[in-house]
């Protein structure tokens, strides 16, 4: 615990540590994850700016939420709209930057994110659309305010800062593993060096079912890829094709959503609704094959969307969808 790596020497099978010490490995595996990208404006360096990437801010940011009064949040993604439901829950004023038109809309399109617009206004948050922060303004060395790229000036106690993230493939490159959006592997998760795996945010991974390679930044991609990381190094034939997964809870809303729109995109969205207008399901569709699901304050399901998402023709969808979905109203 507590040793950094310095350098990889993959000719010698060996990495260094930042006292000097050198490990030997016959097979290796990286899991680096990410770093949160910084925002590059004057006065991103001023006291009262966070981001959030481990326990240490998530800590930090309850104890700043019990002082603070007014937060701008700089992101509209998960982390921006997750921090924001969380700071409207201890009773501050929200503003919320969105550079595009709606939250969320490059991942889950225009037809479904006007839902979490809905969600966050319903919750008192003043989301501000298509724009971004100029300058951090401040004083004494503390953050005092948001110049906007619109010319308006927003006052905040704190800044929130949400706006992607980066693989660390630092030690890859430096040992010339192939990098391409992340470390590039195999399905067994295996780096162009065969004694050298990748797992987690890092690992832009071959997935056989889809037929090309995908990079997913969630912890349970990154608790699917461990185990088979482990197996693979084992000279087990393990991969991992599943559908990528992950979740968010934000006030009342839990949601689900279940696999991988390729770069064609989709063609279609259908909405399965409710009696209660807070649980939907909502399924991406492209040439009338699933490729994404989502189910919103709808347990139990998520099983049975990873089935469709797998099936490859119409009539596999039939056998499916009358047993298991037919307590789903269309």
């Amino acid at each position: 615990m507590g040793s950094a790596v310095t350098s990889l020497d993959p000719a010698t099978r060996t990495v260094t540590t930042a006292t000097g010490a050198q490990l030997g490995y016959d097979k290796l595996l990286l899991a680096t994850g990410s770093k949160p990208r910084r925002l590059d404006v004057p006065g991103a360096d001023l006291d009262g700016v966070y981001y959030l990437r481990n326990v240490e801010d998530s800590e930090r940011l309850k104890i700043e939420f019990a002082e603070a009064k007014r937060v701008v949040i700089i992101g509209a993604g998960w982390i921006g709209l997750e921090t924001a439901a969380a700071a409207r829950a201890a009773g501050l004023d929200v503003t919320l930057l969105v550079s595009g038109d709606m939250p969320l809309q490059h991942v889950l399109g225009p037809e479904v994110a006007p839902i979490f617009d809905e969600l966050h206004r319903s919750h008192g948050v003043d989301l501000r659309y298509r724009t971004t922060a100029a300058e951090l303004t401040g004083r004494h060395g503390t953050v005092t305010g948001v110049m906007l790229s619109d010319g308006t000036r927003i006052e905040a106690d704190m800044i929130i800062v949400g706006v992607g993230v980066a693989p660390r493939t630092e030690l890859a490159a430096a040992a010339d593993l192939k990098i391409d959006n992340g470390i590039v592997v195999d399905e067994h998760l295996r780096t162009s060096d065969p004694d050298i795996f990748a797992a987690g945010d890092i690992a832009h991974a071959y997935n056989p079912r889809l037929g090309r390679h995908i990079r997913v930044e969630h912890w349970a991609n990154a608790r699917r890829q461990g185990v088979v990381a482990a197996k693979a190094m084992l000279g087990q034939d393990a991969v991992d094709a599943r559908p990528s997964y992950f979740f968010t809870d934000q006030y009342d809303l839990g949601m689900e959503y279940t696999g991988d729109i390729g770069p064609a995109g989709y063609d279609q969205v259908i909405f399965r609704r409710y009696a209660d207008s807070r649980q939907v399901i909502v399924f991406w569709l492209y040439e009338q094959r699933i490729q994404a699901g989502m189910n919103i304050n709808i347990w139990d399901v998520a099983d049975d969307i990873e089935r469709l998402d797998q099936v490859s023709t119409p009539d596999q969808r039939r056998r499916i969808s009358p047993i298991r979905l037919s307590r789903w109203p269309a």
